[in-house]
């Protein structure tokens, strides 16, 4: 036994990692995770697939359009996406032959893998194999790789993202401009995915010529970035002539939002307040934030991998913009971080096991990436099941509550309205978050304002209105009251503001004795359950 044991710790001892083949761990370690949270659950990550969804929906139904009329009925709520992402949701469910639901799915388990696979293939190509691997499993190691879960634009807009960086690198050490001008013609793919991305994109190439024609010492960044604009404004022409010529409507709402961006590019990235910093080290990951300065000193002292050292200083001031009193969404900046930062702490960790190698302590070498392997799995397996990584919620200005995924009481509902013929009426709520789920799952109509509609001394409320603007039901959600209950005598409905939504609260818990107060007199009651109860708009 003694011998067997000892045989296999030599195996172990002897491993070693600047060999290709270990190029797939982080890949494991990524699909292993990602189809942990795919068996989990039913339902995909995030509340705004479902608006997504909701747009796919319409594409299918009406064809390229800007007004999903399935919110916001009867007049429809303006499309804010290019529809690149939601055409990708409607190809990859015709071929699988799976609903948009299980689409997303499918989406939020594989694009982690691709991802990972691109920033371990570039980390090798940039240093060596150790430093790929290491990358890759610090990237699990983040809190951040739970982002990379999240059926999204954004999500599919960083494989372009960072290939686009990649081929601008490799441009300006070979002197090849045709990477260069395929990294500007990339910008088309993430405009049409995520026009938030692409702005930072063009931005962050910019900054990244001016560093590299320093860390270079000639004018070979310039080259390269002349070419990069070369491509990104025959791209700007070919979109301009395709507007032309099959939608010139909107063509104005295009060059009213080109200047929007010029005036103020970060506008973009804006509306949060600073990240604290013990949450800022935790999304992070003190794993990737220690390997990464150590990586970024290492950098400096050898002279090596001074690109990816600029990249992370860059993205690091972005995501701490409003040290300059600019307020960015930091949590959302801070993915473009994690990439550059998990690629310099891999160069950092290969260069000590490197140094291991070379002074005759090669098993301290490998049992530092084991060691690596094993502390980045955890954390990895800890994020994806940490509360804030599955649960979506809203805040509003009284309080926060889950909008995703559906909870038991709301599967109810949803599978209620699957079973019901509902003849294309629409459904008010006072949730308009589980408003959108709804709609999207099942395809029915989402009117906004419930406040004015469930008015009884408004003539919104009227049995004429409702048949006129085809609403067919009323969903109430029990369980939006408002704290300070006992300053009210009645029930009655308050708007709140709130995150993207507003929510509409009732004064007094809604009971068999009171719901009267607040049910309108052309309706009647056809579902209930613990949280909700369904109104059926009278003929």
């Amino acid at each position: 036994m003694i011998k067997t044991h000892t045989k296999e710790v030599d195996i172990i001892m002897n491993i070693n990692f600047n060999k290709k083949k270990y190029l797939l761990i982080p890949l494991i370690l990524v699909a292993i995770l990602s189809l942990s949270v795919l068996f989990s659950s039913k339902w995909p990550l995030s509340w705004d697939i479902y608006t997504h969804i909701n747009y796919a929906i319409t594409y299918i139904n009406y064809g390229i359009t800007t007004v999903d009329p399935y919110l916001n009925a009867p007049n429809g709520k303006e499309i804010g996406y290019v529809p690149l992402f939601h055409i990708l949701l409607i190809v990859i469910s015709s071929i699988t032959n799976t609903s948009l639901i299980d689409t997303a799915r499918i989406i939020q388990t594989i694009t982690p893998v691709i991802i990972t696979s691109i920033i371990v293939y570039v980390t090798y190509k940039m240093y060596d194999e150790v430093a790929a691997i290491v990358a890759g499993i610090l990237l699990v190691s983040s809190f951040m790789f739970t982002r990379l879960l999240l059926p999204i634009p954004e999500t599919i807009a960083l494989i372009v993202f960072i290939i686009g960086v990649y081929l601008f690198y490799q441009s300006t050490i070979d002197n090849k401009m045709i990477y260069a001008f395929i990294s500007g013609f990339l910008t088309l793919p993430l405009m049409g995915i995520h026009f938030s991305s692409c702005v930072y994109y063009v931005i962050l190439i910019s900054v990244l010529m001016i560093a590299q024609c320093i860390i270079q010492g000639k004018l070979v960044g310039l080259k390269s970035y002349g070419v990069f604009l070369l491509a990104l404004i025959i791209v700007g022409l070919c979109g301009v002539f395709a507007l032309i010529t099959y939608s010139p409507s909107h063509l104005s709402q295009f060059i009213t939002g080109f200047n929007s961006v010029l005036n103020d590019p970060l506008s973009l990235f804006m509306g949060q307040k600073a990240m604290g910093l013990e949450r800022y080290i935790k999304c992070v990951g003190l794993l990737p934030l220690v390997c990464g300065f150590i990586g970024l000193c290492l950098s400096f002292r050898n002279r090596e991998v001074l690109f990816v050292s600029a990249w992370t200083l860059i993205a690091f001031i972005f995501s701490n913009m409003h040290w300059f009193g600019i307020p960015v969404y930091t949590f959302r900046m801070l993915i473009y971080l994690i990439i550059p930062l998990v690629i310099l702490g891999g160069y950092g960790v290969s260069k000590i096991y490197e140094y291991l190698i070379n002074t005759n302590k090669k098993q301290q070498g490998v049992i530092l990436i084991l060691l690596l392997i094993i502390l980045s799995y955890g954390c990895g397996y800890m994020s994806i099941h940490d509360d804030s990584a599955k649960i979506t919620s809203a805040s509003t200005q009284i309080g926060d509550y889950q909008i995703a995924p559906p909870t038991s009481d709301e599967e109810e509902v949803i599978n209620w309205f699957k079973n019901e013929d509902t003849q294309n009426k629409s459904i008010l709520t006072n949730n308009q978050f589980f408003g959108t789920v709804v709609s999207s799952i099942d395809e029915i109509p989402l009117h906004y304002k419930f406040d004015v509609y469930t008015n009884k001394s408004s003539q919104k409320s009227s049995l004429k209105t409702f048949n006129n603007e085809k609403i067919g039901y009323i969903i109430y959600d029990k369980t939006l009251v408002v704290n300070n209950s006992s300053d009210y005598s009645n029930l009655e409905v308050i708007s709140v503001n709130g995150s993207y939504y507003p929510s509409y609260y009732f004064t007094k818990e809604i009971t068999e004795n009171n719901f009267d107060q607040i049910k309108l007199t052309n309706t009647e009651k056809v579902f209930e359950n613990n949280r909700f109860i369904i109104c059926k708009i009278k003929s």
